[in-house]
């Protein structure tokens, strides 16, 4: 891969020699059309250059993806290495973490009498799982949160049920090792930032943090609601084709929860299935607000690397430009997609195909793969797919009145 960056840069080095050659020798004979055709060599070298900047741009953040999987790698190898203690794993619901086993479930309900979700007994899980970090049932982390049972293990760290001795309550307890950052006390001050400015958003749609801190040197917490349900991916997963009246209702809760967010100058950067809980009645709460952008670098702008997760990046994240509320709505237009169809707007053999077709293609419209689409919906999820941001629904409340619009009676 490096080697075909380097010949693409070198490529565009030798085409732009040509180009200034071919206009010098233009110029020198006084051809009328030269200025014409040299501007237009210019643009077309201008965006070649771009495409390999884009490029550069997945490549390294492939690469962040990959060392952070080797680190997790290591670390749960030194956790079977010096003895880490082995339990059964327990059934249950999901938590704020989004890790569930949940499998599907439905009812009526009894004041529309449609079909609406509601999280079912969870399936079969693995016969054992490892404890992450050391951290066992019946430990105390911080003097105050008491470890019930690990609820789930993602890229970042793990999830634990606890309760909280100050509160008297049951939370979910996210753990964040920030041993493979480059400077820690950077990514531990940046991690305190990010959370304190998502607590800061007040909403019945978003999670409820309660508390965070350093449990231990390295080992990162954040304190949060605890919700039953299973993940908006889940769900997706085992439903298949979600009926258009339940589409529609969770994605006006998203639009509620971000619309707030946005409010409070909160930026997501992650938007998926995999950060948005679905409860009884299709009870919505987003997760991990600003939680991607506090495992990456120091700095104010997250710019240069690629974060966030490919199948619902804005094209502007794939660039590794600065992020701002058009980009979550980008992302929410991608999960739209893929809730209504069943399947994301694009898709690929790896994180570049995708990342470049965010770049330069155009999905086809939901009604085409699903008939039972409303119009309005669909040009509102075509609408959000805008390749630029300024042509994209200018906030969240915007967005939601035209993916609600056709529920209107």
């Amino acid at each position: 891969m490096v080697v075909a960056i380097v010949a693409l840069v070198m490529g565009s080095r030798v085409i732009g020699q040509g180009i200034e050659a071919v206009g010098k020798r233009r110029a020198a004979r006084h051809d009328g059309g030269a200025a014409k055709e040299l501007e237009g060599m210019r643009s077309d070298r201008k965006l070649l250059v771009e495409r390999i900047e884009n490029l550069e741009t997945i490549v390294c953040g492939v690469d962040l993806e990959l060392n952070q999987k080797l680190h997790k790698l290591l670390d749960e190898q030194r956790l079977l290495t010096t003895g880490a203690v082995e339990l059964p794993a327990k059934p249950g619901a999901a938590a704020a973490s989004g890790a569930t086993g949940a499998a599907t479930g439905a009812a009526k309900d009894d004041r529309g009498g449609r079909e609406r979700t509601l999280p079912a007994p969870p399936s079969p899980a693995p016969a054992r799982q490892v404890v992450s970090q050391g951290i066992m049932p019946g430990d105390v982390l911080a003097n105050r949160y008491r470890i019930q049972r690990l609820l789930g293990k993602g890229g970042m760290g793990a999830v634990y049920l606890a309760h909280d001795e100050v509160l008297g309550d049951v939370v979910a307890l996210k753990v964040i090792s920030s041993a493979w950052a480059a400077d820690e006390a950077a990514m531990v001050e940046r991690f305190k930032r990010e959370c304190t400015a998502a607590r800061k958003v007040s909403s019945p749609y978003v999670i409820r943090l309660h508390d965070l801190g350093e449990a231990r040197p390295g080992l990162l917490y954040l304190s949060m609601e605890y919700v039953q349900g299973r993940t908006l991916a889940e769900l997706i997963t085992s439903r298949g084709l979600v009926p258009i009246a339940d589409c529609v209702d969770i994605l006006g809760q998203i639009c509620n929860g971000l619309s707030a967010a946005h409010d409070a100058g909160v930026i997501h950067r992650d938007l998926k299935p995999g950060n948005v809980l679905v409860g009884d009645r299709n009870a919505v709460k987003i997760i991990d607000f600003g939680l991607a952008t506090a495992a990456a670098a120091e700095g104010g702008a997250v710019t240069g690397m690629l974060m966030g997760t490919p199948y619902y990046m804005s094209p502007e994240q794939v660039r590794g430009r600065r992020v701002d509320a058009a980009s979550d709505i980008y992302s929410l237009g991608a999960l739209a997609y893929h809730l209504v169809t069943g399947r994301p707007p694009f898709s690929g053999e790896n994180a570049i195909a995708v990342g470049f077709a965010h770049l330069s293609e155009l999905p086809a419209p939901p009604r085409q793969l699903r008939p039972d689409v409303p119009v309005e919906l669909d040009a509102a999820i075509m609408g959000a797919l805008a390749k630029e941001p300024s042509d994209r629904p200018r906030s969240a409340a915007e967005l939601r009145a035209a993916m609600t619009a056709s529920a209107k009676p």
